[in-house]
């Protein structure tokens, strides 16, 4: 189960990488970081929202998982600061089932 997570993570990064890469280069800024705003904006973002792990889409927040932030290792932890982005309803699920375990 975890090393599901790890590489569902690993593609999930890799494609924000992209796609925040290919943005910037097109807006001509390709060293600024997106905003919470932006990143909220695209696809489903997890980020931590009040202890708990939101889930935004469209920019609006969906929800928040009922799962301890401060509970999860630093690395998640510093996952969801930065915003785990993914455009599938499925890998929002899996993720929330991974940080949940």
């Amino acid at each position: 189960m975890r090393k599901r997570f790890w590489i569902l993570l690993a593609a999930a990064v890799l494609a924000a990488a992209g796609a925040v890469s290919s943005v910037a280069l097109a807006a001509g800024e390709s060293g600024r970081r997106q905003t919470d705003q932006e990143l909220r904006q695209a696809g489903y973002v997890l980020m931590e929202h009040e202890g708990g792990i939101g889930v935004w889409a469209g920019g609006e927040l969906l929800y928040t998982a009922d799962i301890d932030v401060s509970r999860l290792r630093a690395a998640d932890r510093e996952l969801l600061r930065g915003g785990i982005e993914t455009v599938d309803y499925e890998d929002v699920l899996r993720l929330l089932e991974d940080f949940g375990a």
